[in-house]
């Protein structure tokens, strides 16, 4: 009992200290809580206010999201409802005040993170074409900036739909198709012309320039051409789609003053630039049957240029053909003058009627020289892509037409500098595709059967292809350019040697190709011409004591490599001589050269020889003095040549050509190399010389004036030199 009882005891007094203890806690908690209520009271209604703030790092990609999250809550702020509703009675004073700052804080950076946002959009609007980000940009234009205010002033165009012939099928003789709605577009714009007959109202299509950014009833002509230039620049094809829906379907012809035309043609171009050769045939053709009456040579010059690139030759020629055609006989006066046509405007001053007539023939006269200009230049590109595609019977016949131009334009009074025609260009890419003939490209190509696969036909062609090219550049205006003619030399004279020097026939090479001959008094130019006309500096003797060529001088051109060696050395080189090879032959000089009288005898009876029995001979230059006219010795010159070839004609055979070379016609202007008239004759010396050739019978003979300080002339006298290289 005793033991139950003290245990009893001490079961009390846990208890009691427990419960004293947790009194105490009690009393504690009582006293805490009466401190921290406050604090509680602050801190709680911060974290409901930020709990409606964006945050930086959250995923807002949408500015619409943004933005509704903003306008929340500052909606919220206004009420005062954001913390207030879940803060306790007795601190709601106090939480009021928190709130506020809190969303002011809040608001701030916002504002910030927005600021931030469009300066990246910026940066991007400036360096990045991605299209995502192209449409971002767009998207946002349309949301907030859309309140763009244009500076153009021209009134504003009532815009009709295109007319009804566009949705039926036409027949034209334009070669691209045979019905017009057959013309569907693979890159994205249908023939929905006729279903768009009733609405008069132009659709909003959306650009992806900053600049024009759209195409509507505001839009002007600049805006057009601001955006073509733009969509061709960056081969922003979506553009170029939307320009040809606005250009084709929804403007009709009266847009922009009529220069809608010009602005098919820029489309057209720039459709081609990209490769969309569907797009520019709609372009071509709409702008034939709407706008032939205002069409440019100038544009349609780019349109070919533009097919040329794409690969459509054929087409190229059908735009060429129809829009910058030949004008017709007689439909244009090319002989009135500038002088002539203001001495007529002074004569019919008082008759208003004859004066506009008068006007009106000037206009058309500048506007055909305009259009001959264009197509010369269309056809030497067309010539230049086939030569450089290694395609040379299509070349050849282009510069045939090129050729066939020559008389009109001589008549036009165009010259070279307005003609302004690559020759340098097209004699490199003749020069490359005889390059590779040489090397044995088109051996295989036979006329026949298999001409029609290779399309290639080397028995057609001229012993050189550039010879092609020579022609065409005699046709026209010379322009007398060291580059094109250095090329053209480099062309058709590859290798030169000095092969001998006769005294007599038999001492003459083997008649295995054609020569010409050079032939002239002492001191009169002739080794200086040869070296001129092969552009080499030292092929032909040349000194101031008359008298030096003494012999029959062979030269060698296009033989076979290496010729040099076998004639210095006696070695066999094998090879063959080019299929353009010939002989130049500079004979020697007659006059007051310092030789006996016995060796002057000597060179007249083997001239007389050479005339009468060299076969081979194709050309016969006789060269006089420009200063001086023909002397005594050139009469007899002329009188040997034309009882000699005038019996070879008269007994049909075979009789080389004659031609007068007048050289030194630098010394009759005064700084030829600095003035553009690089040489000239007077009218004396050009009466005395034609009054010299009639009484020699001669007087069918061509004449060349020429010049080897100025090279004028070479070009010229490449025509005849040919005669022995197609020998």
């Amino acid at each position: 009992m005793m033991m139950m009882s003290s245990q009893t005891s001490h079961l009390g007094g846990s208890i009691s200290r427990i419960m004293t203890s947790s009194l105490i806690v009690s009393l504690l908690l009582i006293s805490l809580s009466c401190v921290v209520g406050p604090v509680t009271s602050f801190l709680l209604p911060r974290q409901l206010s930020i709990q409606h703030q964006p945050s930086i790092y959250s995923p807002i990609n949408n500015l619409e999201t943004q933005r509704s999250s903003l306008l929340y809550q500052s909606s919220n702020s206004q009420d005062g409802e954001t913390a207030t509703a879940e803060t306790p009675a007795s601190s709601s004073a106090a939480a009021v005040g928190t709130s506020k700052r809190a969303q002011r804080k809040a608001s701030q950076r916002a504002k910030k993170q927005r600021q931030q946002k469009s300066q990246s959009t910026n940066v991007n609007k400036a360096t990045s074409q991605h299209p995502e980000a192209i449409l971002k940009r767009q998207r946002q234009r349309q949301n907030g900036n859309n309140n763009h205010a244009t500076n153009n002033k021209r009134r504003n165009h009532n815009f009709a739909q295109r007319a009804e012939y566009l949705s039926e099928g036409t027949d034209n003789d334009y070669g691209f198709t045979d019905n017009l709605d057959r013309l569907t577009l693979t890159s994205g714009i249908p023939d929905n012309t006729a279903n768009n007959s009733n609405n008069n109202n132009i659709q909003l299509h959306q650009l992806h320039s900053q600049r024009v950014s759209k195409l509507d009833e505001k839009t002007t002509a600049d805006d057009v051409v601001k955006a073509i230039k733009r969509a061709q620049n960056l081969h922003d094809e979506h553009d170029v789609v939307e320009i040809a829906h606005f250009l084709l379907e929804e403007v009709d012809q009266s847009f922009a003053y009529g220069y809608r035309g010009s602005l098919l043609s820029r489309l057209a171009v720039a459709s081609l630039h990209l490769q969309n050769y569907d797009i520019a045939k709609r372009c071509i053709i709409e702008r034939r049957i709407s706008h032939r009456s205002s069409m440019l040579p100038l544009e349609s010059a780019a349109i070919v240029r533009g097919l040329l690139r794409c690969h459509r030759t054929e087409e190229a020629w059908e735009v060429l053909e129809d829009e910058l055609s030949l004008p017709l006989e007689g439909s244009v006066q090319w002989e009135n003058s500038d002088e002539n046509s203001t001495q007529k405007k002074n004569d019919l001053n008082g008759d208003d009627e004859l004066l506009h007539l008068e006007d009106e023939s000037i206009r058309r006269r500048l506007a055909a020289r305009d259009k001959l200009i264009h197509r010369a230049r269309s056809i030497s590109s067309i010539a230049s892509r086939h030569f450089y595609e290694m395609e040379p019977t299509e070349g050849i016949k282009t510069v045939g037409k090129l050729k066939e131009m020559g008389g009109v334009v001589n008549e036009a009074g165009l010259t070279a500098d307005d003609l302004g025609i690559p020759w340098d260009r097209l004699v490199k890419g003749a020069a490359s595709c005889e390059s590779k003939r040489r090397d044995g490209k088109w051996d295989n190509a036979v006329e026949g059967e298999d001409a029609a696969s290779s399309a290639e036909i080397p028995s057609s062609w001229p012993c050189n292809i550039v010879y092609a090219v020579l022609d065409a550049m005699i046709a026209f205006p010379s322009e007398n350019k060291d580059v094109t003619f250095e090329a053209l030399c480099n062309a058709l004279v590859r290798r030169t040697v000095f092969v001998t020097g006769a005294v007599d026939m038999e001492g003459c090479p083997e008649a295995d190709r054609g020569e010409v001959a050079f032939i002239g008094r002492s001191n009169v130019g002739k080794s200086s011409l040869v070296n001129m006309l092969t552009n080499r500096k030292s092929l032909a003797f040349t000194s101031k004591t008359p008298g030096k060529t003494q012999q029959f001088n062979y030269f060698a051109v296009n033989d076979k490599p290496e010729l040099a060696r076998q004639i210095r050395y006696g070695d066999d080189v094998p090879g063959e001589k080019d299929r353009d090879s010939f002989y130049i032959v500079d004979l020697p000089g007659f006059g007051f050269a310092k030789v006996t009288q016995q060796l002057r005898q000597q060179w007249s009876d083997f001239m007389d020889e050479y005339l009468q029995e060299r076969e081979t001979l194709q050309a016969v230059f006789h060269l006089i003095d420009a200063r001086h006219g023909p002397t005594d010795e050139d009469s007899k010159i002329m009188q040997k040549v034309g009882t000699i070839l005038g019996a070879k004609q008269q007994a049909k055979e075979h009789c080389a050509k004659y031609i007068i070379i007048l050289t030194k016609a630098d010394k009759n202007v005064k700084n030829a190399k600095s003035q553009s008239n690089p040489g000239k004759v007077s009218n004396k010396v050009m009466e005395k010389l034609i009054e010299t050739m009639k009484e020699n019978r001669v007087g069918y003979a061509p004449i060349v004036l020429t010049s080897s300080e100025t090279r004028l002339g070479r070009d010229e006298v490449w025509k005849y030199l040919r005669f022995a290289a197609e020998r």
